[in-house]
């Protein structure tokens, strides 16, 4: 669960930032929503607590922060890795066939991206 404690909006995008309730790390995650789907995450608000499933965009890199694969997940039709960070937030990952559950990758994350609040789904992954 996470709590929006702010949201900068730009032309046709915005960054939601949220908080996450268990371990307090802010984070800041893109939302396209209203650019490539039917801007499903208008209802998102400022001191609200969500559900949210962030995505990480980036690249698995020895020189990363440690993360724990613990499922594979579909959201919409995206394969995915649902991973853990040291401070037991939860992202998902694209899924990679190299790896198993358990274990541990390294990722250097160059985005979070908001793939799904309440169970409201991002149409990007449909």
């Amino acid at each position: 669960m996470y709590k929006v404690v702010g949201i900068k909006n730009y032309e046709f995008t915005r960054d939601i930032i949220v908080e996450s309730i268990e371990s307090k790390q802010t984070y800041v995650a893109f939302d396209d929503s209203d650019l490539i789907g039917n801007d499903q995450f208008s209802f998102v608000q400022v001191q609200k607590i969500y559900n949210c499933k962030l995505g990480i965009m980036g690249n698995i890199d020895s020189s990363g922060e440690t993360y724990t694969i613990l499922s594979r997940e579909h959201i919409g039709k995206m394969n995915l890795l649902k991973v853990s960070n040291s401070c037991g937030d939860y992202f998902y990952f694209p899924a990679n066939s190299k790896v198993e559950i358990g274990d541990n990758i390294k990722l250097i994350v160059k985005r979070y991206d908001l793939l799904a609040v309440n169970n409201v789904i991002n149409d990007r992954t449909l």
